[in-house]
């Protein structure tokens, strides 16, 4: 009993992690929709196709721009992991700009590859961080370096099911959303001297709204009919992200 006392949290974030990877493996193969592939605001400028939702991925090359520049004290100041973990973030920020500009010039499956490939390198070191500073410095490099791998794999074994005509993208789906249901519980379970909790719920509020607007693009378009929601989602998500910058400039200087 005292053991399980004193193991409690670390038991039901297994427990989180059993169960949802357990739920997906037992859901059908998700296949990517081609309807998502279908943006509202399809205006050509400059012959840009898709021109505002291209454009609006440059916030993404500042944030990460300054973000990998932040990397080179977390390498002087921190652990070997801990900069590893900051500078993939920012790495990704940053060719999430590229990579989803990339995708919305030709909207399609390929194109999605470089769209994904560079969000899940931010999920990976965003959720990584969170557990060095909250649980513990070893669980969190190592979760990282799990995930990590295990989320770059999932982008190209979503990709290849697609080519054959089985697409699945449940793994990629647990990468993505298991650590929007274990943050909260670590922010509940676990105090750390970093005390950025504030900073952090700032940062879901912002990529909470950036996900409404993806899902309301067209009814956005409709209301606004200059900007789409995908646009606006896009400088939300940017939003999110220097919010993440400002948390690790104050921790790393």
């Amino acid at each position: 009993m005292t053991i399980v006392n004193k193991y409690y949290k670390s038991f039901v974030l297994m427990a989180v992690f059993v169960i949802t990877a357990i739920a997906l493996y037992f859901l059908d193969p998700i296949a990517q929709d081609l309807a998502y592939h279908r943006f509202s605001d399809c205006r050509v400028y400059f012959g840009v196709p898709h021109f505002m939702d291209v454009m609006s991925n440059i916030p993404f090359l500042i944030v990460g721009y300054i973000g990998i520049r932040l990397s080179r004290k977390a390498f002087k100041k921190e652990t070997m992991a801990y900069f590893l973990m900051v500078f993939v973030l920012f790495i990704g920020v940053f060719f999430t700009g590229i990579g989803s500009a990339f995708y919305h010039y030709e909207p399609n499956n390929f194109t999605l590859i470089f769209d994904r490939l560079p969000m899940t390198l931010v999920f990976t070191a965003f959720f990584g961080l969170i557990i060095y500073d909250y649980v513990d410095k070893r669980v969190g490099a190592w979760s990282f370096y799990g995930l990590f791998t295990v989320g770059i794999y999932s982008i190209f074994y979503w990709y290849y099911t697609e080519i054959i005509g089985a697409g699945d993208l449940r793994l990629y789906a647990f990468i993505q959303f298991f650590p929007v249901l274990a943050v909260p519980l670590i922010l509940l379970f676990y105090k750390s001297t970093q005390l950025y909790t504030k900073q952090l719920m700032v940062v879901f509020v912002a990529y909470t709204l950036a996900k409404l607007c993806e899902h309301f693009d067209v009814q956005i378009f409709q209301v606004l009919t200059v900007v789409s929601g995908h646009t606006i989602k896009h400088l939300f998500s940017a939003l999110a992200v220097y919010f993440i910058y400002n948390i690790y400039k104050e921790r790393i200087v």
